[in-house]
């Protein structure tokens, strides 16, 4: 490809920063951010942030990650994040996570860590009394000096690092390895992955551990953040007495790590036996600048709407039943502070790899020469401005870790930190300026640097896709075409008015948790208004019956009723205009359908209420089940049916489905005959069946509505929803689980990896003590299967119980543990994860992890309080089961205790009868 078509431009554009330069206003940090310097360098940010109450996210920010390893330390960044929590001076080897744990922290949420190309980050979420905001800065000052790398732990924490690399094996890793070669080229990026190799991490010592340790974690090469529910000078003096004391042993030189843009368009055809899709991603490397001045805030601003438009044509493409992609979407991002990359990423329908880049380079090329239309840009730009807006209305609700993530990016790559208030004013200010011109500048300036194509698909492919020799032709002659204008978009969009004859609200109870109200025509109403988001409001409509009522046909239909509802448009939108809709609009109107119950769930802004609700009105009165809409859909579920068994965890998952549910047909996965079933009139007959009648439905209301308001909605919306017919009930669909062990291997794939599921049928009865006591039981376990499985023998890396315990499941009860291991140590580690069962119900095990596991409970159910997700998911139980209530953390702590878990494993759990689901590889490469 000539790139030197758009050169003249680039000068130009270039010369135009030059002569401005010196008028370019810098951007000032939020003056809500206090930061300073300690004399020894050490940084340190603090914010103050009501979200979570009483709650502090505590971070020690290390500017040093795996791209400053020497040649023999490969990985030695990453093993050193964990050797932190083996032990420090004051903390001895797995004292410090317990001791973490006796305050209610757990491990992997509110205590982790991670290592980056450039930096490790150690992460603690603590409660705000000053002591345990004191203990949390020591725990962070040990980490930044006093890790004690005993040789003996080294050794034993080899083993659950390799397990972290094993882990990672796998296709994904496979084209992940591919796409990174790809991008950093031969720079030191492609060369110092932070997971490192298995010979450098078996081959550290001590001693080379303590070497990278002493050379950079050096307080002048450290910073300390602080948000959080505090007294911003408190925090301030407890990190000057934590952390002045620190000494920097040497200076560390500093080193600039490039990574070069592609000097020549570049082409890779992947295939692998693993693969179940056809993937195309088109990649540009550019040069970037921090966001630290108005000039690169408002480059920002051009990218997201330039992204956004391209994304909302490609959305209303792709619902075409002749499109040539599933889907395709366009992002930027940075690989480091000095470049960055543009991606376009389609899932490819079969054989239509040349129409699917044809698509994506005209789309392109159009913007290039003929830019946008102006009410297509105008629709982007109320569409950002009213999403900041709503941001901003909720900024009360932001949590620690959002501002945490906008602070580390500030430290470590120099874009300016500003509040969201800060950041709404100024693009009301700037993004007046942006003109068809910027973005049509902004795709010439993409097309005129070389890309690099990566295509992946599966090995079956190989001889059907194009060669890359014949695919670089067939795009620089796209390139070099001129093409006419896209199809302009009718952006005049309005739902009518709807005209029904209101019903009527009554009062029925009112108690300090909600307000319980009937409409007219005998739907039932749970209220409470919440102030913890100041502008969002939800309607959760639901009823007891959902697809087990339905006939297997009318079943198959059920599953794909709510995708292609939402997809076909609705009233006078069709499916091409419903994606120009919503822009600009924030609230989202869903049906679902699951086995034992439906409904719908709205949520919304104040602004548009009364339009989110004219929607989902005008949805239930009149459906849409678009033909074009219903083929799409199928010819995508047929390609991905078609090739699934491709994917050894597609045989895995299938496997153990067709197990556990002993071949249920409505448990087992779809295949291509199910979906001759589904149809335009067999949609509109499971839909009828499902909401033609709203009788025995329940309806949730939640958020920053007052109830003048709130009654005012339901009866214009909500009571005169039709409800004289009573369809059909829920009907149990009697799963039967194993009564006996059972193991199964699947045998597929070269992983060098097993992964394993165990799953333990419950046993007992349904109740509210017995679900609090289930949820508790895995809370131990969880605890116990870390010390146990990956601290003790160094099995896994990562390995969690999950339980379900529901009224309306009807038996499908179970609790589940899932890991991956060595395959030359299944075995070991499924016997050592059943005694660590074996132990609870024995009473083998500390009572103190029971008092762990209350007080992490407090601490949760006092964050959980303060959210409408916990209203609307207690609400909605309430609903349906009406003795349902939430334990406190008192009511809970006399309810899950060291004698109740004990007797509660016994009559939960029968370790003879367990699911074993184990992946195992044909060969390891």
């Amino acid at each position: 490809m000539n790139k030197r078509r758009y050169f003249p431009i680039i000068l130009f554009f270039i010369l135009q920063l030059f002569t401005f330069s010196n008028t370019i206003k810098n951007l000032t940090p939020s003056e809500n951010l206090i930061s300073g310097k300690l004399d020894n360098g050490l940084e340190y940010y603090i914010l103050k942030n009501s979200k979570p109450e009483n709650r502090a996210s505590l971070n020690l920010v290390v500017k040093a990650g795996s791209l400053l390893e020497e040649e023999n330390q490969q990985g030695l960044a990453h093993f050193l994040e964990h050797m932190a929590f083996n032990g420090t001076t004051k903390y001895q080897k797995n004292e410090l996570v317990q001791y973490l744990q006796s305050l209610g922290l757990s491990f992997g949420g509110d205590l982790n860590a991670y290592t980056s190309f450039s930096e490790t980050v150690y992460k603690l979420q603590v409660p705000t009394s000053e002591n345990d905001l004191a203990i949390g800065l020591d725990v962070l000052k040990e980490w930044a000096s006093e890790i004690t790398l005993d040789s003996k732990d080294v050794e034993n924490e080899k083993k659950i690092i390799i397990e972290e690399w094993r882990l990672r094996q796998g296709i994904s890793q496979r084209v992940g390895d591919l796409q990174k070669k790809i991008l950093y080229g031969d720079s030191w990026y492609s060369k110092r992955f932070p997971i490192g190799f298995p010979e450098t991490i078996n081959n550290a010592t001590d001693k080379i551990l303590r070497d990278y340790y002493e050379k950079w974690y050096q307080p002048q090469n450290m910073a300390v953040v602080a948000v959080g529910d505090f007294n911003p000078s408190t925090i301030e003096k407890l990190i000057s007495e934590n952390f002045k004391g620190l000494k920097n042993k040497t200076i560390a030189e500093k080193k600039d790590f490039k990574i070069s843009l592609a000097k020549e368009d570049s082409i890779t055809i992947f295939t692998d036996p693993e693969l179940t899709t056809t993937n195309l991603n088109i990649m540009w490397k550019e040069n970037t600048t921090s966001i630290n001045n108005e000039e690169a805030f408002k480059k920002g601003l051009e990218k997201i709407l330039f992204n956004s438009i391209l994304n909302t044509r490609f959305s209303i493409l792709s619902k075409d039943k002749n499109s040539p992609f599933i889907y395709s979407s366009i992002y930027d991002f940075s690989l480091n502070n000095e470049t960055g990359l543009y991606v376009i990423s389609s899932l490819i329908r079969e054989n239509n790899t040349e129409d699917t880049i044809s698509t994506i380079v005209n789309n392109l090329k159009d913007i290039s020469i003929n830019g946008v239309s102006k009410a297509e840009l105008e629709s982007e730009k109320i569409n950002l401005i009213n999403n900041l807006k709503t941001l901003v209305n909720n900024k009360e609700s932001i949590k620690n870790d959002t501002y945490m993530s906008s602070i580390i990016d500030y430290i470590l790559n120099d874009n300016t930190f500003l509040t969201l208030d800060e950041e709404y004013a100024l693009t009301l200010k700037l993004i007046k300026d942006i003109s068809i011109d910027n973005l049509k500048t902004l795709s010439q300036n993409i097309l005129s640097l070389n890309y690099d194509v990566l295509i992946t698909s599966r090995e079956n492919m190989k001889n059907t896709l194009p060669k890359e020799g014949d695919l670089k032709v067939y795009i620089d002659n796209l390139l070099a075409q001129n093409i006419s204008n896209v199809k302009p978009f009718n952006f005049n969009i309005e739902l009518p008015e709807i005209e029904s004859i209101p019903g009527h609200t009554d009062t029925i109870e009112k108690n300090n948790d909600y307000t319980k109200l009937k409409l007219s025509n005998g739907i039932e109403v749970l209220y409470k208004e919440t102030d913890f988001d100041k502008d969002k409001i939800s309607f959760n409509l639901v009823k007891l019956q959902g697809n087990s009522s339905l006939d297997y046909s009318e079943y198959i239909n059920s599953l794909f009723l709510s995708e292609i509802l939402s997809n076909s448009g609705v009233g006078n939108i069709d499916y091409n205009s419903l994606d120009l809709y919503f822009k600009g609009k924030n609230f989202t109107v869903n049906s679902f359908v699951s086995d034992y119950t439906q409904g719908f769930k709205i949520t919304t802004n104040k602004e548009d209420l009364n339009e989110a609700l004219k929607y989902f009105k005008t949805l239930i009165t009149s459906p849409k089940f678009d033909e074009n809409i219903i083929e799409s859909t199928l010819k995508t579920n047929k390609e991905l049916i078609k090739n699934r068994d491709f994917s050894p965890r597609s045989v895995f998952r299938k496997t153990y489905l067709e197990t556990l549910n002993s071949n249920h047909p409505r448990r087992t996965p779809l295949e291509l005959k199910d979906l001759e079933v589904v149809t335009k009139d067999n949609l509109i007959k499971a839909y009828s069946n499902l909401f033609s009648s709203f009788k025995n439905y329940k309806l949730i209301v939640t958020g920053s509505i007052d109830e003048t308001t709130m009654i005012d909605i339901l009866n214009k919306y909500f009571a005169n929803l039709p409800t004289e017919t009573n369809l059909t009930a829920l009907k149990p669909l009697n799963i039967v689980y194993p009564k006996t062990n059972i193991r199964k291997e699947v045998i597929q794939g070269t992983d060098k990896k097993a992964t394993v599921v165990l799953t333990f049928p419950y046993q007992s009865t349904f109740t509210i003590e017995n679900r609090n006591l289930y949820n508790g039981l895995s809370s131990l376990l969880n605890i116990l299967l870390i010390e146990d499985v990956r601290e003790k023998i160094g099995g896994v890396y990562s390995i969690s119980s999950s339980v379900t315990l529901e009224k309306f499941n009807f038996g499908e009860n179970y609790l589940q543990i899932m890991f991956s291991t060595d395959t030359k140590r299944v075995d070991e580690v499924i016997l050592k994860t059943k005694s660590v069962i074996e132990n609870i119900q024995s009473g083998k095990f500390p009572e103190n992890k029971v008092l762990d596991i209350q007080k992490n409970y407090e601490l949760n159910f006092e964050t959980a309080l303060k959210t409408n997700n916990f209203w609307n998911n207690y609400l909605e139980k309430k609903n349906l089961i009406s003795d349902y209530e939430f334990y406190a953390p008192m009511r809970y702590n006399e309810i899950v205790n060291y004698n109740s878990i004990i007797n509660f494993s016994n009559r939960a759990l029968n370790i003879n009868n367990c699911v074993e689901i184990i992946l195992l590889p044909e060969k390891e490469d």
